[in-house]
C-alpha cells in the first residue's frame, strides 16, 4: 500500500502528501496564479459583457504563451480573434481549476478522495505546473529534458529540475491511477 501520492480506492481516487511536498504544491499554485491574471480591459462595457473588442497582445511571458499557445500562427487576424474571445475565459478557466486544487490540497498526513471532476482539475493544473517550470528550465523536446539528469550540484537550475520532476511523477502516477 502507497502511503503517499495517488491510488485508486472504492471511494475515489486517494491522495496523500507529506508535508514538504503539500507545502510545495500550495507555493507553486499561489505563484502561478499571479501569471494566469487576464490583461486588463480599459472599456467598463467589455469587462462587464466579458468580451472585448481588440484583442489583448500576445502574452509577453513565455511560460504564459506556453499555456495559451497561438492556434494560428501564420494568421495574425485569426489569432488576434481567438484572443480576443478565448483569452479571458481561457484564463479563467485555469484559474478556478488551479483555486479548486489548491483548496483542496490534503494537510500532511491527511487523506483526500477526488472524484472524476476533481481528478480532471488536478491534470489540468499538474500540467499546467509542469508547463511554466519546462518553460523556465528552457525544455524543448526530449532531448533538454533528458539533459536535466545530468545538471551538476551547482547548477542554478537543479532546485527547478527537482520540482519539475516531482511534478512529473506526480502527474504520471495520476493518470496511470486514472486508467
Amino acid at each position: 500500500m502507497r502511503v503517499n501520492g495517488f491510488r485508486r480506492t472504492r471511494a475515489g481516487i486517494e491522495l496523500r502528501l507529506p508535508r514538504p511536498e503539500s507545502t510545495l504544491l500550495t507555493e507553486l499554485l499561489e505563484q502561478v496564479d499571479g501569471l494566469l491574471q487576464a490583461p486588463p480591459v480599459d472599456d467598463p462595457l467589455e469587462a462587464l459583457v466579458g468580451l472585448r473588442d481588440t484583442a489583448p497582445p500576445p502574452p509577453e511571458d513565455p511560460a504564459v504563451a506556453r499555456l495559451l499557445p497561438d492556434p494560428y500562427p501564420d494568421d495574425p487576424m485569426a489569432s488576434g480573434d481567438f484572443r480576443r474571445r478565448r483569452t479571458d475565459e481561457a484564463l479563467a478557466r485555469k484559474r478556478d481549476a488551479a483555486a479548486r486544487v489548491l483548496a483542496a490540497i490534503p494537510a500532511p498526513g491527511d487523506v483526500l478522495i477526488l472524484d472524476e471532476e476533481a481528478a480532471q482539475d488536478w491534470l489540468t493544473v499538474l500540467n499546467d505546473l509542469r508547463l511554466v517550470l519546462g518553460t523556465r528550465l528552457g525544455l524543448t523536446d526530449d532531448e533538454s529534458t533528458e539533459e536535466l539528469h545530468d545538471l551538476v550540484p551547482g547548477d542554478p537550475r537543479r532546485p527547478i529540475a527537482a520540482v519539475y520532476g516531482f511534478l512529473t511523477e506526480l502527474l504520471d502516477e495520476l493518470t496511470r491511477t486514472l486508467l
